[in-house]
């Protein structure tokens, strides 16, 4: 494999070719933000939680019985979830679902996720109900896949231990209405470990702003049709990236200038170093 220094492009990240690097695409959707900054994601941000430091279990529900591995049913049947844990270093596990009976991962040393999706399927090739990841305590919710999609939609990611994170732009889409045509204000923001903030719970860190975009939204009033999306892309100048270190959060946040707006966006950040905890990035 290759050193990240002697990359001359992004394809080898892409495609997996470059030593202890990845690239995770992070995206969220929000039917309705307000004039505060909020996550882009799919669960309203005020029950919108995160796992404790001390570490939490996990557990995975879904509304329809179809998503069920064992008997196999219809919709999704196995759910691979990987976050971090009690270290910060990268934890995964795969979870075969029961339908809309609760299932539990099993053990108590998670402290974040980043990501949930479904790793198999029955013949409906999706999932049949919402899926939910939940705290195994509380039920807080944690993540939601939506009937029907691939995984959670939850616009941020924490960097593991010994790990650094790149980040070179984001983008973000307004959700077409038919009349009162407004702004989303979209915000690359980061919360660094220890800093600014704890590391549990949405509401608890002190997120910096490092960059903001202005995306309009189309309503008959000014476009021709109805359904045009209004979509904005922002990059760093240069294309240098932000450096997301070890530990911190970085998420895609937005507010609607006034009223209430649908909102859609995400980013790509390429993760680098290994299991080990140091940023080697050769063989």
């Amino acid at each position: 494999m290759a050193d990240i220094a002697d990359v001359g492009s992004y394809l080898p990240v892409a495609a997996n070719a470059v030593t202890n690097t990845s690239l995770h695409y992070v995206t969220g959707d929000n039917a309705s933000v307000g004039t505060a900054y909020e996550l882009v994601s799919n669960l309203d941000d005020a029950t919108m939680t995160q796992l404790g430091t001390a570490g939490d279990g996990i557990e995975l529900i879904s509304a329809s019985t179809d998503d069920d591995g064992s008997p196999a049913g219809t919709g999704a049947q196995t759910v691979t979830v990987k976050g971090l844990d009690t270290s910060f270093n990268i934890k995964e596990a795969t979870i075969t679902m029961n339908g809309s009976t609760v299932v539990e991962q099993g053990d108590t040393t998670w402290t974040f996720i980043n990501e949930a999706f479904i790793a198999s399927a029955g013949t409906g090739l999706e999932s049949a109900g919402a899926i939910s990841v939940t705290n195994d305590a509380s039920a807080n919710s944690v993540g939601l896949i939506d009937q029907g999609k691939y995984k959670l939609a939850n616009a941020w990611w924490k960097v593991p231990a010994g790990h650094t994170g790149y980040v070179f732009g984001f983008w973000g889409n307004t959700t077409p209405t038919g009349t009162s045509a407004g702004v989303v204000t979209f915000a690359l923001q980061m919360a660094r470990h220890g800093l600014q903030g704890l590391a549990t719970g949405e509401s608890t860190h002190e997120w910096e702003t490092i960059a903001e975009m202005n995306v309009g939204e189309h309503d008959s009033d000014i476009a021709q049709i109805v359904t045009t999306d209004s979509p904005g892309v922002f990059s760093f100048p240069g294309n240098i990236p932000l450096v997301v270190p070890a530990k911190a959060i970085v998420r895609l946040a937005a507010k609607a200038y006034s009223g209430t707006i649908g909102c859609n966006g995400g980013f790509h950040i390429i993760i680098q170093g290994s299991g080990s905890g140091t940023t080697v990035t050769s063989s």
